[in-house]
C-alpha cells in the first residue's frame, strides 16, 4: 500500500481524532502537532472526517470516542501507563512490549523524536560552552515520591534547579523549560512510576539537548536507549550509590564528555521496532484490512449505553446526527440542480 511513488499515488486514509480523549494532540496542522500524526501525514493521504473510517482516541475524556459510528475502525493510544480496554479497542498504540495484529508499541518519548528533524546535540565542545548548571528537576507532582527522595540526597552534594511545584527553589514555572536543560550538566528524569515499556520524554529531551539524563522509571529503557549516554538508576543497587556515580561523572571531565558524546541509541540507531518504517508498516496493515476486531452491534450497544447515561454524550450525539442530515440535504440539493 505504501510501496513506491508520491502521495498521490496512495489510497486516501478517511481518519478522525476524538480530541476530548487526547492529552493535546491532533490540534493543529498534522506539521505542528503530534509527531505519529506527522508522521502518518508524510506516509498516506490523510482526510479528515468527523464520520471517519479509522478513530484514533485516547485515555481521557469520558468516553466520547464511543459515539463514533458503529462501522469506524478504533484506534486507541496513549503516552500514559494505562492498557487498553479490548471491549472497545479494535487496535492500540501503547507503551507496553507487545507486537501483533492489533498493538504496536509506541512509547511516549517516541511521540518526541522525529526521524526527520530531531538532532541530538553530542558535540560535548557545544554542550561544554552553554552548560553553567549542575542539575534540574522540573516536576509538579508531589505524588511520585522516589523522584524527591533523590532530589533531596542529591541535592545533599550540590545546588539542583528546581522551577517546578515539587521542592521549588526558584522562581517558576520557567518560560522555556528547555533552555534550563540545556543549561545543566544532568537532568533528574524519573517517571512517575516504574513499568516495563513505559518511558516518556523525561529521557529524550535532556537526551537531544546533551544534558545526562539521571533515569528511573522502566526498568527495561535499555532496550530503547545506549546506557553509555546516560545514568540508569536501575543499575544501582541503592538512590545512594547512583548519587555517588552521578558526583564521579561531575567530578571528571572526560568521564562527562564519554557520556555526552555517546550515541542516544546503540549503534547510533532507533530500535527496529520503533522506525518509521515499522510503524508505518502497523498502519498499512490496519488501513488495508479495514478490519474491526469489536463487533458493530458491540460497539452500537456502546454507544446507546454512552448516550443514556451522559446528558452530555447525548448533545453530542445529536450533533453528530444533525450534521450528517445537513450533508444529505446538501448532496440532495446538488444532485437536483
Amino acid at each position: 500500500m505504501t510501496g513506491a511513488g508520491g502521495l498521490a499515488d496512495k489510497p486516501t486514509v478517511s481518519i478522525g481524532f476524538c480530541k476530548p480523549t487526547l492529552r493535546g494532540i491532533a490540534r493543529t496542522h498534522p506539521e505542528l502537532s503530534w509527531h505519529a500524526e506527522r508522521m502518518l501525514s508524510r506516509a498516506f493521504n490523510l482526510r479528515y472526517s468527523d464520520e471517519p473510517d479509522f478513530l484514533i482516541y485516547g485515555d481521557a475524556g469520558s468516553g466520547e470516542h464511543l459515539l463514533y459510528p458503529a462501522r469506524t475502525v478504533r484506534i486507541f493510544v496513549t503516552g500514559e501507563n494505562v492498557a487498553p480496554n479490548w471491549d472497545e479497542a479494535d487496535y492500540a498504540l501503547t507503551h507496553q512490549r507487545v507486537y501483533s495484529e492489533r498493538h504496536w508499541r509506541i512509547p511516549l518519548h517516541r511521540h518526541w523524536y522525529d526521524t526527520t528533524c530531531s538532532v541530538p546535540i553530542r558535540d560535548f565542545d557545544i554542550v561544554r560552552s552553554r552548560v553553567d548548571r549542575f542539575c534540574n528537576f522540573i516536576f509538579s507532582n508531589p505524588r511520585a515520591l522516589d523522584r524527591i527522595v533523590f532530589f533531596d540526597l542529591l541535592s545533599g552534594y550540590k545546588h539542583i534547579d528546581s522551577p517546578g511545584k515539587v521542592r521549588n527553589n526558584m522562581p517558576g514555572p520557567v518560560p522555556d523549560k528547555y533552555e534550563l536543560v540545556n543549561r545543566s550538566k544532568f537532568t533528574i528524569a524519573f517517571e512517575n512510576e516504574s513499568e516495563p515499556g513505559y518511558a516518556t520524554e523525561k529521557i529524550i529531551q535532556p537526551l537531544l539537548a546533551g544534558s545526562i539524563p539521571i533515569y528511573w522509571g522502566d526498568p527495561t529503557i535499555e532496550q530503547d536507549f545506549n546506557p553509555d549516554a546516560f545514568v540508569n538508576v536501575h543499575r544501582f543497587g541503592s538512590f545512594e550509590a547512583a548519587v555517588e556515580e552521578v558526583i564521579r561523572i561531575d567530578q571528571d571531565d572526560a568521564l562527562w564528555e564519554k557520556y555526552v558524546t555517546a550515541p542516544i541509541f546503540r549503534n547510533d540507531k532507533i530500535p527496529v521496532e520503533l522506525s518509521d518504517e515499522a510503524i508505518i508498516g502497523f498502519f498499512d496493515r490496519l488501513f488495508e484490512k479495514r478490519r474491526s476486531h469489536v463487533s458493530p452491534l458491540k460497539k452500537t450497544v456502546q454507544r446507546s449505553r454512552h448516550i443514556l447515561s451522559n446528558s452530555a454524550a447525548f448533545e453530542r450525539a445529536v450533533q453528530i446526527r444533525r450534521g450528517a442530515e445537513r450533508r444529505i440535504r446538501s448532496l440532495l440539493t446538488r444532485g437536483s440542480s
